[in-house]
C-alpha cells in the first residue's frame, strides 16, 4: 500500500515536471521537435502512472486487506 503511493507520487512530480519543461520549450519559442514531443509523451505517462496506482490503492482488492486483520 505503501509502494502505490509511492508510485502516485512519482507519476505526479513527473506530470509536474514535464508541463514545466513543456511551458519552457513554447516560452523560448519552440513548438515543434523531440523536447516538445518527450514532454507530452512524459505528461500522459505521468496521468497514467498516478491514476493507476491511485485506483489500485483506493479500489483494489479490500477482501485481501480485510482477511490479514486479527479481531
Amino acid at each position: 500500500m505503501l509502494s502505490n503511493k509511492i508510485f502516485e507520487w512519482i507519476g505526479f512530480i513527473i506530470v509536474l515536471v514535464s508541463i514545466y519543461a513543456n511551458g519552457s520549450f513554447r516560452a523560448d519559442g519552440i513548438t515543434t521537435g523531440a523536447g516538445i514531443n518527450l514532454s507530452v509523451i512524459g505528461i500522459i505517462v505521468g496521468v497514467i502512472l498516478a491514476f493507476t496506482f491511485f485506483f489500485m490503492r483506493k479500489f483494489g482488492n479490500k477482501e485481501a486487506r480485510n482477511k490479514s486483520v486479527n479481531y
